[in-house]
C-alpha cells in the first residue's frame, strides 16, 4: 500500500469511528432527556432497578394531522409494532395546532369515523392525503375519504359537526397543553415526556428497550 493509499483508508476509518461516536452520543442524549423529565410523580415512570424481564411499554403520541414531522414518524412507529407486537402498543391524542388551518377539522373527521367503527382507516387516509388536503378543500377531500370507507355520509356529517365531537378533541388537546405539550410530534412513554424526539429507527428502538428493561 502506497503512502496515498494508506492516507486513504486511515481517513474513511476516522469518518467511520466518528460517525459511530455521534450515534452514541445522540442516542445518550435522548437517554438523558428521558431520564430528566417525568410528567408526574407516580405516573408509570421508569424504577430505580432494571428489570431481567421485558416490560410492555405504552407510548401516548401527541399529533397534529397537518404536520408533516408527525407523519415522518409512523413508518417508524409501525416498526416497532411489527418488531416488538403486543409488548408495544401506541396511542394517539389530539393535539391540532393553531397554525395549521385544517388539523382540527381532520380531528373530527377521525372521531367521526370514530363513530361507525372506522378510527383506523380514516386516520392513515387523512395522514397518507396530507400533502393534497393541506392545500384546500380539506372538508370535501375528507368527505370523500368517508365514502371511500364506505360510512353513512349523513351521520358522518351529524357527528363532524356535533358539540360531543369538538370536545372530544379539545379536551385532549387541553390535556396536553396541561403536560407541557407544546409542539408535534409529541411522545410520552410510559409516562415519561421524551424531550428530544428520536432521529432514526435505531434510536426509537434503543429507547422503547430501555424501558422495556427497567
Amino acid at each position: 500500500m502506497n503512502l496515498k493509499s494508506g492516507l486513504f483508508a486511515m481517513s474513511k476509518s476516522i469518518q467511520k469511528a466518528a460517525w459511530i461516536a455521534f450515534v452514541v452520543l445522540a442516542v445518550g442524549v435522548v437517554f438523558y432527556a428521558v431520564q430528566r423529565s417525568g410528567d408526574e410523580p407516580g405516573d408509570g415512570g421508569a424504577s430505580a432497578e432494571a428489570s431481567s424481564d421485558p416490560q410492555p411499554v405504552e407510548i401516548l403520541k401527541y399529533s397534529d394531522y397537518q404536520c408533516p414531522a408527525c407523519k415522518m414518524y409512523i413508518p417508524l412507529e409501525n416498526e416497532l409494532e411489527r418488531e416488538f407486537g403486543e409488548m408495544v402498543s401506541f396511542e394517539y391524542r389530539h393535539f391540532p395546532l393553531n397554525g395549521h388551518a385544517y388539523a382540527e377539522l381532520a380531528s373530527r373527521s377521525v372521531e367521526a369515523a370514530t363513530e361507525q367503527g372506522y378510527r383506523e382507516e380514516m386516520h392513515d387516509m387523512i395522514f397518507d392525503g396530507q400533502e393534497e388536503w393541506s392545500q384546500g378543500n380539506a372538508g370535501e377531500i375528507f368527505r370523500g375519504y368517508a365514502e371511500e370507507i364506505g360510512l353513512d355520509l349523513n351521520q358522518f356529517e351529524e357527528d363532524l359537526e356535533s358539540e360531543e365531537i369538538r370536545q372530544r378533541v379539545q379536551s385532549q388537546k387541553a390535556e396536553g397543553e396541561r403536560r407541557q405539550v407544546r409542539a408535534t410530534p409529541t411522545y410520552f412513554i410510559n409516562g415519561r415526556k421524551i424531550q428530544q424526539n428520536p432521529q432514526s429507527y435505531e434510536q426509537f428502538r434503543a429507547i422503547v428497550e430501555m424501558f422495556m428493561y427497567q
